[in-house]
């Protein structure tokens, strides 16, 4: 008799073990799923950061080159405007916070040195992230 009594508690045992690695491997899926959206959101912003610059690189070089300084180099002029009001979708961006930069620099042969730089900041993490781009308009 004393055997029944000790086998009765053991499959109640079993099954709650069972419960206790199943929420734990439960608890760690949900851990990965959950970095895997947050990546996935980061490669987005990432993405359309490194979009925006290119597509500005893109319009300077086809403005007139003796006008890149007055409409980029400021933040009065009018294609730094265009590109910040596009850089305003990305997350922590705002005309005070992360503005994207454009530095111009002359070379001696009279081509422009370009160099772009996007920045943003997604909630919850600690610093800004970057996604820069840099040529020369002949």
């Amino acid at each position: 008799m004393r055997t029944r009594r000790h086998q009765r508690g053991t499959f109640l045992l079993e099954a709650l073990v069972a419960l206790v690695v199943l929420s734990l491997a439960s608890a760690g899926l949900l851990g990965i799923v959950a970095h895997a959206l947050r990546e996935s959101g980061n490669a987005r912003w990432r993405a359309e950061a490194f979009d925006l610059a290119a597509s500005t690189f893109a319009r300077m070089a086809a403005d007139d080159v003796a006008q890149l300084d007055a409409r980029y180099a400021t933040t009065a002029g009018d294609g730094y405007r265009a590109l910040l009001g596009a850089a305003t979708r990305l997350p922590g961006v705002s005309a005070d916070t992360n503005a994207p930069e454009v530095a111009i620099d002359a070379t001696a042969s009279g081509a422009r040195r370009v160099a772009i730089s996007v920045r943003w900041r997604v909630p919850g993490e600690g610093g800004a992230h970057r996604a820069s781009i840099g040529g020369v308009i002949p």
